[in-house]
């Protein structure tokens, strides 16, 4: 099922057993580790969260808002320019913590979503091979407590999802 409510899942499972749930989940978007990720845990259902690095807002190389009109992200308020110069003071945290581990923002974007539960299988879009192999690295990152710590304590995000 894909951004299922616990109602709407509840309802689901009592008629098939739900196996996954997708929807999204990120360092800048974590409503669902208080629903339908404790739920899926709980169902022994997968959770597929899209979206893991904000789109690649999380990758830290956007400085600039795309006025590409065929870029999806053009139209979402958190990609308006006043909103990715303020959300840079995630990508800064984020870039902290990649510090320590000698990795990359996208790695440790992704890294943080996997601690979430071993349930959680991630589905970050990319197009190229480098991407693909920066982003399996993620899977080798321990976050520790003062990582998790500092990753929970990120500044509010600017702009809303949709």
């Amino acid at each position: 099922m894909s951004e299922a409510s616990v109602d709407e899942l509840e309802r689901a499972h009592a008629i098939h057993p739900v196996a996954t749930v997708q929807s999204e989940l990120s360092l800048w978007f974590a409503d669902r580790l208080d629903d339908a990720v404790p739920w899926c845990a709980a169902k022994g259902a997968a959770f597929i969260p899209y979206a893991p690095l904000g789109r690649g807002f999380l990758t830290g190389t956007m400085a600039a808002a795309s006025t590409d009109p065929d870029d999806f992200r053009s139209s979402l308020p958190r990609f308006t320019q006043e909103a990715v110069d303020a959300n840079q003071a995630i990508v800064e945290r984020v870039r902290t913590v990649a510090g320590r581990h000698d990795a990359t923002p996208a790695q440790i974007a992704l890294a943080w979503v996997l601690v979430q539960g071993t349930h959680i299988v991630p589905i970050p879009g990319t197009r190229r091979l480098r991407h693909l192999e920066d982003n399996a690295a993620a899977a080798a990152i321990r976050l520790t407590g003062q990582d998790l710590a500092e990753l929970h304590d990120l500044p509010e995000v600017t702009g809303t999802r949709y």
